[in-house]
């Protein structure tokens, strides 16, 4: 193990407090600290094994049922299951890494594996043993869990942006159908924001100030990098690679992307400013769209309001939007004994084979199998027909530092700049490339 290397990034907080997360619900509680790992065998009772993830949000929910579900079933293994948000979970990781004491079963994202593999803290060996086809899962998940070649992870679930839009605001409003195309979005949003007046924006003497209901909402935080992601795709521009050395961005295509999202808040005006929660102002009639994730299925179906979903919409030259995928590790453990080891792989076999399960979170199980109750589920279906057009952010080594969820970080100041502070979109390119290219040169 590479304790030497580990120890240096250990030593600067930076590195490992600023892993950016799916969910967007950064003020919720977790399920409680993960405390110090490291299950134990008992000739008289189950093997315990520890299981941390970073679900904060109404998939939390849905992962401790099946916990409770799989100690239920058999009596041999008992599964700790501990979650809080990922950044914190990740320093608490490295931590305990570093003290001999990491949980058994890790969850993650893809572009975080390279940062993690480098440091030497994955066992690649224990994956083999969970015997995997590739043909079983989709091709999307599969390449998440690889690095250089290696895989380190087994496949959970996959999900990416979309739209949710209010059917009842879009009836009253004429609107027939979720947009397709970046004309489209702008036309219904402007149909769907009213002032106190009925006026909409497009229209004289329409009040800015007093704004009673907005077409389109989305988080102003690092979503807001990932639909700038996206919109680069869009126009045949990707240049995060896993083995980037200097960040190598058209200006233009980029400004553009960053000039879209702009317009929609200061110019078109359909976006409230500053939004803090659009969940809760589309579960609550505020706004009739949002842009976010699966994730956020179970609050909508809780919430009584009528919505439905659909793919994130083709603005420029091709269709792409941002997605993700969440896998389960198993960390490098010199202290954990064979039985613990064969726990682990047992309980993650048992969640891969009841991933249909997990589609209740809104999540996209990663399995075929898995993927074919989640079509079936209210509201997936938009979700799962763009799986075959969401880009993943990639894993590179220092992608901690690059992709940073938390301030100081070049995508939370690039998007911040733009949907918050209305910046001039090239020069927040420009000092977004030269952010990343100080990173990638440390």
């Amino acid at each position: 193990m590479k304790f030497k290397r580990m120890s240096a990034i250990l030593a600067s907080t930076a590195l490992f407090t600023v892993f950016a997360g799916c969910s967007n619900n950064s003020d919720q509680p977790g399920a409680g600290q993960p405390a110090a790992s490291g299950g134990t065998a008992s000739q008289s009772g189950p093997v315990k094994i520890d299981y941390w993830g970073g679900w904060t949000g109404p998939d939390l929910e849905t992962m401790k049922g099946l916990v409770e579900k799989f100690n239920a079933e058999q009596s041999k293994i008992h599964v700790e299951f501990s979650s809080m948000q990922w950044t914190p979970l990740f320093t608490k990781f490295l931590t305990e890494m570093k003290g001999g004491e990491p949980p058994e079963v890790l969850a993650m994202h893809p572009f975080e594996i390279g940062q993690f593999a480098e440091m030497g803290v994955l066992d690649a060996k224990t994956v083999e043993a969970v015997k995997m086809n590739k043909a079983d899962y989709s091709e999307f998940a599969w390449g998440g869990t690889l690095y250089k070649g290696t895989q380190y992870a087994v496949p959970l679930d996959v999900h990416m942006h979309g739209v949710f839009y209010n059917k009842d605001l879009f009836a009253k409003a004429g609107v027939s159908a979720p947009p397709t195309t970046g004309e489209e979005l702008i036309a219904a949003a402007q149909k769907l924001t009213v002032d106190k007046n009925g006026k909409h924006p497009n229209e004289a003497g329409f009040d800015e100030n007093n704004i009673t209901q907005y077409g389109l909402g989305f988080s102003m935080n690092h979503h807001a990098f990932y639909q700038f992601y996206a919109l680069l795709n869009q126009q045949g521009d990707n240049p995060f690679k896993e083995d980037m050395k200097k960040l190598v961005l058209d200006e233009q295509k980029a400004a553009k992307a960053l000039g879209f999202l702009e317009d929609l808040i200061f110019k078109y005006k359909v976006v409230p400013k500053g939004q803090k929660s659009p969940v809760d102002d589309f579960t609550s009639g505020k706004v009739a769209m949002i842009v976010d994730g699966p994730w956020q299925m179970p609050k909508l179906e809780a919430s009584g309001i009528q919505w439905g979903s659909a793919p994130y919409p083709k603005v420029f030259d091709k269709q792409a939007a941002w997605g993700a995928a969440e896998v389960l590790t198993f960390p490098v453990n010199s202290k954990a004994s064979a039985e613990e080891k064969a726990a682990a792989v047992e309980f993650v076999k048992w969640l891969d084979k009841n991933s249909g399960d997990w589609a209740k979170s809104g999540q996209l199980p990663s399995s075929n199998a898995g993927m074919e109750v989640a079509k079936k589920m209210p509201g997936r279906d938009a979700f799962v027909n763009s799986l075959n057009n969401a880009v993943l952010l990639p894993a590179h080594p220092k992608a901690a530092q690059l992709f940073s969820s938390t301030a100081p970080s070049p995508i939370l100041t690039a998007a911040q700049d733009a949907v918050l502070n209305n910046k001039d979109p090239l020069e927040i390119v420009k000092k977004l490339q030269k952010d990343m290219d100080a990173l990638l040169a440390e």
